[in-house]
């Protein structure tokens, strides 16, 4: 577990455990046809122009994986993502390479306009359809890539709230990279840094690298693209696709949530006694509905001075609550004690909750800030709109 990584599980008592996307035996049936050579290699328009996955008799991809929608073949490094008159570079404006100017619970406080029920929740705003990444995976890497890989570049989200300007979800410079493990589990940087609002389709850019040696030129291209998740599709279903790239391909595992609301959790020491030995802490944060996901908080030594450990951004489904379970460890004593405690929090669309857990001689408070992303026009200012037609008054579009 590492701290901002979000993990989708096929059971809340089973965190460990990987989400099922495909029917196993039909998978395992088109390695076969791979290894043997009875499978069909062709080229695809959905992948980097270096790609090619191998297809078996139904059309579909031999691994099981469904590949990402791209926009072309638009990419960084040759500048044409820069330069494209294309309708998705213009609706989403992807010229425009500043962060987000949106902060996350900017509708945390409830307004003078809101009109709140018997139960004190608000009728005046609305829970938005929203977008939950899990996570990023390092799927597979040419051949002649060595190992450990090391990433950097960026990976960012694009809606139409805001602006749109560009949401990271994974940003490491050459000279900081991150190093993939063996489960091939890419950190996320406690990414996003506010909620994904999915009322149109949703753009995520992608350009990665894999260094090399001491020089750029030794790098690899990992991924450059654009991919479009569109907004018509399953509800409150875990879906997984592959975004395969020249030296290799990442699966993006997310869920479309129908009604939600953004969730800021903090997890930070309130108290801290004196020991001898060292402390380790685990947090996770767990849907408790049907669709079961887990967002890893922390899991490190912890420190007095370490008031802060995690915050992260997610989105929890109308109805639905939030279980953050905490375990704490001693390390390097002969009688090794763990202790365990938990807390839950129901989504809400506006307020925050704390929860104060004493696990030993530690202290921990876990804060959730709620925010809906039903934000007024006076918050938006200009280019940030709810639905794509409004964003393409005037633009052609041509196919992109």
């Amino acid at each position: 577990m590492e701290s901002g990584i979000a993990r989708a599980v096929a059971s809340s008592k089973a965190p460990h455990s990987r989400v099922t996307l495909a029917d196993e035996t039909s998978i395992e049936e088109k390695r076969r046809k791979i290894e043997s050579g009875d499978a069909q290699a062709v080229s695809s328009a959905a992948v980097a122009p270096r790609s090619r996955v191998p297809l078996g008799d139904d059309a579909c991809p031999l691994d099981g994986v469904t590949r990402a929608k791209l926009i072309r073949h638009l990419r960084h490094g040759d500048g044409s993502i820069y330069r494209s008159n294309g309708y998705y570079a213009k609706v989403y404006r992807l010229h425009d390479t500043n962060k987000p100017c949106l902060e996350p619970m900017m509708m945390t406080e409830p307004s003078t306009s809101c009109m709140l029920d018997d139960r004190m929740v608000c009728q005046s705003h609305e829970f938005q359809t929203m977008m939950q990444i899990f996570y990023l995976r390092l799927a597979n890497t040419c051949s002649h890539v060595g190992s450990p890989v090391e990433l950097y570049g960026y990976v960012a989200v694009r809606d139409l709230l805001n602006h749109p300007m560009r949401n990271y979800i994974f940003n490491h410079p050459r000279d900081d990279p991150f190093v993939v493990g063996h489960d091939g589990f890419i950190q996320m940087n406690n990414g996003p840094k506010r909620g994904i609002r999915m009322e149109a389709h949703v753009l995520i850019e992608f350009d990665m690298k894999i260094k090399k040696g001491g020089e750029v030129e030794d790098d690899l291209q990992l991924i450059d693209c654009v991919a479009s998740f569109s907004h018509r599709t399953s509800r409150h279903t875990t879906a997984k696709r592959s975004i395969d790239g020249d030296c290799g391909a990442v699966d993006i595992t997310y869920t479309l949530l129908d009604s939600a609301a953004e969730a800021t959790v903090q997890v930070g020491i309130s108290e801290l006694a004196s020991q001898d030995n060292g402390l380790r802490l685990k947090a996770a944060a767990f849907y408790t509905s049907q669709l079961s996901g887990q967002f890893d908080l922390f899991d490190g030594m912890v420190a007095a001075e370490a008031s802060e450990l995690s915050r992260i951004v997610v989105a929890v489904a109308k109805g639905g609550h939030l279980l953050v379970p905490l375990i704490l460890s001693e390390t390097g004593g002969s009688d090794r004690r763990i202790v365990q405690n938990s807390c839950t929090f129901p989504v809400q669309k506006h307020g925050n909750s704390v929860s104060v857990l004493k696990l030993g001689l530690v202290t921990i408070e876990v804060k959730v800030t709620w925010s809906t992303l039903d934000l007024p026009q006076s918050l938006l200012g200009p280019n940030c709109f709810k639905w794509e037609f409004m964003a393409a008054e005037g633009i052609e579009y041509d196919g992109d």
